[in-house]
Order: C-alpha cells, then structure tokens, then sequence
C-alpha cells in the first residue's frame, strides 16, 4: 500500500498553533498600547509621570506658596497651617483633620508628597504613581484606567487563547472524525470505501494501518462468504437427495398397509410412514434455511403443540423399549415458529430416551407458569455430569472421548438451545433424583 505523502506532523501543528497564539497576543497588546496612547494623547487619562509632575508644580517650592489644583486632579490634598488647622482640601474634612492619619497611604503605587512652607504651613498629597482618568465623574465610576486597561488586555489575550484552542480542537477533531466513520463502516461491514488523507503525518499512519485491517477484513469477510455459500449450496444438495429415499421409504409404507397384515406389524408401518412424512417436513424446513428463509412466527395452540410433541416422543420411546409419561397442563395460545421448536424439543426428548434404559421410564411435562410457560423432560438414565451441565448446549460438544463413536455429532443440544434462543427461552440442564433433568422456561 502506497504511503500518504506531503504530510505535516502533529509537532509542526501544535508549534504553528503556539506560533499564532504568540502573533495573536502580540497583536492584542500592540493594539491596547496604542489605545492607551491615544487616550493620552486626547487627554481622557494621565500617566504616572504626568502627575508627578502635576504634584511638583501644586506644590512648588518651600520658600513658594502651596497651588490648589483643579477638579481634574486625580490626587487627595490637604493644606495645613502652622497650628494644624485645615485650610484647603478636596477630602472630607473629617477625613483631613487629623494630619497624622491623612499621612498614611497604602496600596500598590501608592506615595505621599509633604511641603513645608516659609509660613509655617503644610500640604500633603496622597496620589498613585498610575494611568488615571482625568474626568472626575469617570474616576468615581469605574475602576483606575491603568487596572481597567490591564483587565481589558487579560480579557483579549484570554479570547485569544480560547479562540485558537477552539480552533486546534476543531481541526484536530475533524481529523478524529476520520477514524470514527472508518470503524462505523467496518462495523456494519461496509468495506467497498477508500480510507480518506488526514494531512497529518502520525494520523495517517494510524490511518494506513486502518487500511491494511480493511483490506485483510474484506479478503476474509469474502472467503467466509464463500465459504458459507458452499457449505449452504451443499446441505441444500444434501437435504433434496435426501427427498427421494425418504420418499420412497414412505411409498412402500403405504403400500404395505394395503396389505393383509398382522395387527402389531400394521401399527410398526404406520410409525414408519409417520416417521417418513416427519423426516420430510424436517428436509423441507432445512432446504428454507439454506436458502436463507426462516419459518415464520404464528399464534399456536400451545396444548395443541404439546400434543404433536407427545406423539413424536411416544414413537421414539416405543422404538427404544422406554416408557413416556407425559403431563399436558399447557393453555392458551402463544407466538411460535412451530416447527421449528417443536425440532428443538424433540431433540431433547430424543437424547433423554437414548440415555435412558430399556424399561426405565421418561417424563415429558408441559404447565404454566406466572408468566409464561415450560417444558420439562426428565430421564431416567446417567444423568449429566457437572462438565456436561457447562457444554453440553454448545456446538459440536460431545463429552468424553469414549462417547465419540456412539454417533453423537453434538448437534441435538445445540440445535435446541439455538430454538429456545430465537424464542427468547431459557434452556436449564441439570439432574433430579433418578436422571438427567432438562427445564426449557419460556
């Protein structure tokens, strides 16, 4: 397979994606340096060392006179005479009186500047070395324009951190969704598709791979596929040859009842032509299956059921010289694939009455339950051993290595388990006092 050229690794994106955070910042600052600049410039602040300087003439010289500045001072002041008496301030009064208190100052940037005059008088000005704004009524509703413009440019280099994450995890997502709609398409087994070009180097090696398991899961998905198609294409060869010798084992039954025959042989012929007409139901049923049909669900009689049951089971007992006592409490009517089961729970009757002696007995019991209804047949045979209990539902299980010679494929089981499944029963084996127990809870 071709490698993906032309690529960009997963560092170059990440390092561009540093790279145009870094412009972006620098943009964002560059643009609030030169806002403030203006503002400056316009006169709607002041920096730090315009009132400074702004303090140096207020205050002027010892040997000069104290200036009151306008409204537009961004300082606290005070002018105190020889005694301590207040004689100008833009504080409360209560706040200035006490000269002692006026002169302490706190806080980031935070001075204070002290005049004695010739006079005797003194000044004393609390004020922040600081961008403020000039306008009084902006000063007492919003917070000093140097921390307001700090807030603002946090706020920009925050939008533009969020902004280029959001980009990269867009980007880097839209890439993830590449591997998302490949592994929903081998899931549905829908593999007629050309693994798509990432852009990024380590992606599209992940992606490569992906492509090299399509390709291997196509090649097997085809050689199972025709595989299944021989093995069905054979069974149905199998099950219509089947028809003939069936057929005429039933022929020549029919015949021989036409004929003047003792009681007991004419009753072992009828089993034989019933048995005959059941195997060919059964061959018709698998020529539906192989060619992919299944027996539909129908409301059914389930004492009626249970009767036909009855009948197949009392044949094969009588064949192998067991005795069946049978238990028909089952009313109502249920949705069935009637065949179909009726297949699968013979198979169980079958294996109790091979693993029963001759002269011994088998229970086949059907009743309803609180909320549903079961089958239960019990033998009078070996019963299970606990390995058998584990597997012996499982396909092609056949206990132990003795046993394998007794034409036993580990098909009856199995075959039933699956009938019970697709009528979403339960299959239970166990043992009771005398046997082997099978409990089918439906």
């Amino acid at each position: 397979m071709e490698k993906r050229k032309h690529t960009l690794s997963l560092s170059f994106v990440l390092l561009r994606f540093v790279a145009g955070m870094f412009v972006t910042m620098l943009l964002c600052f560059m643009i609030w340096s030169l806002v403030m600049s203006l503002l400056e410039q316009k006169g709607i602040i002041c920096s730090g060392s315009e009132i400074n300087h702004q303090v140096e003439e207020i205050l002027g010289t010892s040997n000069g006179r104290f200036t009151e500045p306008d409204e537009c001072f961004p300082g606290e002041y005070a002018l105190y005479d020889a005694k301590g008496t207040i004689l100008k301030t833009n504080v409360e009064r209560e706040i200035a009186e006490d000269q002692k208190k006026f002169s302490y100052v706190s806080g980031y940037a935070a001075h204070l500047s002290r005049r004695t005059y010739a006079d005797g008088s003194t000044a004393l000005i609390r004020w922040h070395f600081r961008k403020e704004f000039t306008d009084p009524s902006l000063r007492q509703t919003l917070p000093p324009a140097e921390t307001l413009g700090l807030i603002l440019l946090g706020m920009g280099l925050l939008l533009s951190l969020l902004l280029h994450t959001i980009w990269l995890g867009k980007f880097l997502g839209k890439k993830l969704k590449l591997f998302q709609e490949i592994s929903k398409k081998v899931a549905a087994q829908e593999l007629d598709f050309t693994v798509p070009h990432a852009g990024i180097r380590e992606y599209d090696e992940a992606l490569d791979a992906m492509e090299e398991m399509r390709e291997a899961l196509s090649q097997a998905l085809t050689s199972q596929w025709a595989a299944q198609q021989q093995r069905e294409a054979e069974i149905a060869a199998l099950a219509h040859d089947l028809k003939t010798p069936l057929t005429l084992a039933g022929g020549n039954a029919e015949l021989l009842l036409e004929e003047e025959l003792p009681q007991n042989h004419e009753r072992l012929i009828r089993k034989i032509l019933e048995a005959t007409v059941r195997a060919k139901e059964y061959v018709a049923s698998l020529l539906e299956t192989s060619s992919g049909k299944e027996e539909a669900f129908t409301k059914m009689q389930l004492g009626e059921w249970f009767e036909k049951l009855r009948e197949n089971a009392l044949a094969a007992a009588e064949a192998k010289g067991v005795k069946l006592i049978t238990d028909n409490r089952l009313e109502g009517s249920w949705r069935i694939q009637p065949e179909r089961l009726q297949r699968g729970i013979f198979n169980i009757v079958l294996n109790a009455v091979e693993y029963t002696p001759k002269g011994k007995t088998v229970y086949l019991e059907g009743k309803m339950t609180d909320n549903g209804w079961q089958v239960c047949v019990k033998d009078e045979g070996i019963g299970f051993d606990e390995e058998a209990v584990r597997h012996a539902a499982e396909r092609l299980w056949r206990g132990e290595k003795s046993r394998r010679t007794d034409g036993h494929h580990g098909l009856g089981l199995w075959s039933a388990a699956q009938a019970i499944r697709a009528h979403k029963g339960e299959l239970v084996l166990g043992n009771w006092e005398e046997g082997g127990e099978v409990l089918v809870r439906f």
